[in-house]
């Protein structure tokens, strides 16, 4: 009788033995997924760090380009415009991109309504930017002021 109670034990022991093995197994799989995922997330973290990581700088030369745009309006000077050219390719080589709005229904989602005109284009067009807007890498970093009809 003391033999089945030890065998019983044993058996006991060893169905214990196994469960720990598994629930082991399955803590150390859970912990390497969490590794994973964690890995994972601080590479995003890091493309979208260096993807975005030029844009105060952007910004502010986004005043040079509207200074430029403004030179060229009144003189049309071939190595001023040859400068600006230079500008916008190397910013749009770091992924800087010009929004157009012109023509399409206005929405504050797209751009800034700072006048309003009568016009002969459907109600809500935008017929005027005052001010380009700018997309860094899809995203907007200044949006362009506009003038829409009425």
């Amino acid at each position: 009788m003391e033999e089945n109670t030890n065998a019983a034990q044993d058996i006991n022991d060893e169905k214990q033995e196994e469960q720990n093995e598994e629930d082991y197994k399955s803590k150390y799989m859970y912990l390497l997924a969490e590794v994973d995922n964690y890995k994972k997330s601080k590479e995003k973290e890091l493309v979208e760090y260096i993807k975005y990581s030029n844009e105060r700088l952007i910004i502010d030369l986004l005043k040079v380009l509207d200074d430029f745009e403004s030179v060229l309006k009144q003189d049309k000077d071939e190595k001023v415009q040859a400068l600006y050219k230079a500008l916008i390719s190397v910013l749009s080589h770091y992924g800087l991109e010009q929004m157009e709005v012109l023509g399409m229904d206005f929405s504050s989602d797209i751009a800034e309504a700072v006048a309003t005109e009568e016009s002969k284009e459907e109600k809500g067009k935008i017929i005027e930017e005052v001010q380009k807007g700018y997309k860094l890498n899809g995203k907007i970093i200044r949006y362009p002021k506009v003038k829409i009809s009425v």
